[in-house]
């Protein structure tokens, strides 16, 4: 069953006067630490009001938290404008690369925009917090989209990502890493750490507070964070969703924005809308954009600001997910360099470099099932990138 979701309930969600520490709860027990990213973009403010309902509940009704939750506050100038970001996407600066340069310039004060300020800001938080947990750390980054939505996970293809996004009873989508570099779950992610992102509804829903609100809550529980039962409404949402579809999809294709391309979303799309290929779904100044090919569309973007036009996503089978996740555990991709065509890059059995001329058929599909997920093309070679954290945390 579908969830059914209501069009017309968009509304103004309350603005909430943010800082950086949003608010913690726990205990100084060893124990897990659940850490809630919230409003990374500034146009996005369902996260922090799903936080400050669920630390409001926590300390009136004197939950019982083995470990801390804790919350913190994105991109907060644009929080503050209600727009996705001032000069570049925050969720997008996330490369070794930017992080660097961003904490040689902390040393002065001397940024090069709001968003490396703001990062550097939340760099110390992350490292504080970081240091001082006493358990494994699970972090979740809650976003909405601008298009009707139900609510959705999306994670980069881990073993542990998928195991933990599986307890939310939500939609769930592989592979984003594919098409998105910088982002703040990539980097977490290479941490050693397991993160999830939790899309919860259109940007003005105030359903959106809701699903982000229980996707705390279970986030919570099966982290091993939370030693008491859940509060009474949140169990009632969890079996208003118990019959809905649990599906997952992999992503296909990004339309990635240019420049002055001017482009415009054909009215009506929502996510997880069946597409086909050749359908003309958006324009540009070059005219009309079609569908590269059969699945469904996620996040079209109905909003002035952002680098994503749309994403084409396809969903996969249980039995593959079983067959990639057996092959996963048996190690099979430390066999890979000894195929024809197929080495490693620079020594990392992480990386591989294939040689496409020789590995001909079925290679994309076939490195997907093995995690790596990443890829670069390097003229005749591609290099396929997968996580180093797979199974086990460092």
């Amino acid at each position: 069953m579908k969830l059914n979701i209501n069009t017309a309930s968009k509304a103004n969600l309350p603005t909430t006067s943010a800082q950086r520490n949003i608010g913690s709860y726990g205990d100084d027990t060893a124990g897990p630490t659940l850490l809630c990213i919230c409003g990374i973009h500034g146009n996005e403010p369902s996260g922090l009001q799903a936080f400050h309902r669920v630390l409001a509940t926590l300390k009136e009704e004197e939950h019982e938290v083995r470990g801390h939750l804790v919350g913190l506050a994105g991109n907060l100038k644009a929080l503050k404008q209600k727009v996705r970001f001032i000069h570049e996407d925050l969720n997008r600066i996330w490369s070794v690369a930017r992080i660097t340069r961003v904490l040689e310039d902390s040393v002065s004060g001397n940024f090069q925009n709001a968003e490396e300020e703001e990062q550097a800001e939340i760099l110390h938080h992350l490292e504080e917090i970081f240091s001082q947990s006493k358990g494994p750390i699970y972090v979740m980054d809650l976003h909405t989209t601008s298009s009707v939505s139900q609510p959705f996970v999306t994670i980069n293809d881990t073993i542990r990502n998928r195991e933990f996004a599986k307890n939310l009873p939500f939609l769930m989508v592989l592979g984003i890493e594919e098409f998105l570099d910088g982002t703040v779950l990539s980097y977490v992610n290479e941490l050693g750490h397991i993160a999830i992102g939790v899309e919860s509804g259109q940007h003005q829903d105030p359903y959106s507070i809701v699903w982000h609100e229980l996707a705390i809550w279970l986030a919570l529980a099966h982290s091993g964070c939370l030693q008491s039962e859940l509060p009474h409404h949140i169990k009632e949402k969890v079996q208003l969703l118990a019959t809905t579809e649990k599906n997952v999809f992999e992503v296909r294709h990004r339309k990635e924005l240019l420049k002055n391309e001017q482009f415009e979303m054909n009215p009506g799309y929502t996510n997880f809308d069946n597409v086909k290929k050749g359908q003309v779904i958006a324009k540009n100044v070059h005219g009309n954009i079609q569908v590269p090919e059969d699945g469904q569309i996620l996040m079209p973007l109905y909003q002035k600001l952002g680098e994503d036009g749309f994403f084409i996503v396809r969903q996969i089978k249980p039995l593959w997910l079983g067959i990639s996740k057996w092959l996963r555990s048996k190690g099979v991709h430390r066999l890979l360099p000894y195929l024809p065509g197929i080495r490693k890059y620079q020594g990392q059995g992480h990386e591989l470099l294939v040689n496409t001329k020789i590995a001909k058929y079925y290679v994309i599909e076939f490195f997907h099932l093995l995690g790596f997920r990443k890829k670069t093309q390097m003229g005749r070679h591609i290099l396929f990138s997968r996580r180093k954290y797979d199974f086990e945390a460092p």
